[in-house]
């Protein structure tokens, strides 16, 4: 069995153990596809670089909202030339965030920026979106991202919602929040939209623990759906690929 996380921060700073045993702990779980988003343009080098040196793992530089004051003309052409390697397969994570104190015309004029260089390279986009749903779909929509299609991340909205998304070409990520006592709507989104939207993330270390933890995201998605640990590897792993345009490096 393959499995895919498509949003893990490797080398975010929280962690406790190197950057190899990360790995190493993606791989005896049996993931063999790391997707790392990028959160200030100061990280995105060296989330490149790791790619470059790691089969596994896969690069998506963007600009967080928390990051959104960066964003620059500099900082855009930054961004597209680091969309032609190899390692690059997205853009991510952007998006709005209502929580956030960071100048919502910053963030949006941030986001619309990185949508636009994203289908200009025709990589799909990794979105974080808190509090603010309905105008980055809207946002998405006239930019006519569904060309290039994306992961709403760390989803736990609605049915409605997820099929808002879906009809854009967002495929919906599920991680930790399925694992939770109290989820309620999560659950009720995996088991009723189509199986080829559904992908699997940890957004470890914030989520997460480890790596690992997608193992058991997965078995609760299989629970859920009525399948088995290995349709459940094949289908989100094959929807990841799909997505991101993966060949073998």
């Amino acid at each position: 069995m393959i499995f895919s996380d498509t949003h893990i921060h490797l080398l975010a700073p929280e962690w406790r153990d190197t950057v190899p045993r990360r790995i190493e702990r993606a791989t005896q779980a049996g993931i063999e596809l790391l997707l790392q988003p990028g959160v200030g343009s100061a990280d995105w080098d060296n989330l490149i670089e790791l790619a470059r040196l790691q089969r596994s793992v896969y690069a998506a530089p963007g600009l967080h909202p928390m990051c959104a004051a960066e964003w620059s003309a500099s900082v855009a052409e930054q961004l597209r030339e680091l969309c032609c390697l190899p390692q690059v397969v997205a853009v991510g994570e952007i998006g709005l965030d209502a929580v956030l104190e960071v100048d919502q015309q910053l963030q949006e004029n941030a986001f619309r920026g990185q949508v636009e260089v994203a289908i200009s390279a025709g990589l799909p986009v990794l979105i974080h979106c808190r509090k603010k749903i309905a105008e980055v779909l809207n946002i998405l929509r006239q930019a006519g991202a569904g060309e290039v299609g994306g992961i709403l991340h760390g989803f736990s909205g609605s049915v409605e919602t997820a099929r808002q998304a879906i009809e854009i070409g967002l495929l919906i990520g599920v991680g930790p929040v399925l694992l939770r006592e109290n989820a309620r709507k999560l659950p009720a989104v995996v088991e009723q939209i189509p199986a080829e939207m559904l992908v699997l993330e940890t957004d470890a270390p914030d989520m997460a623990t480890g790596p690992e933890v997608l193992i058991d995201v997965a078995r609760k998605l299989a629970e859920l759906r009525g399948w088995s640990m290995e349709e459940t590897a094949k289908i989100t792993t094959a929807n990841a690929r799909r997505l991101l345009k993966l060949q073998d490096k």
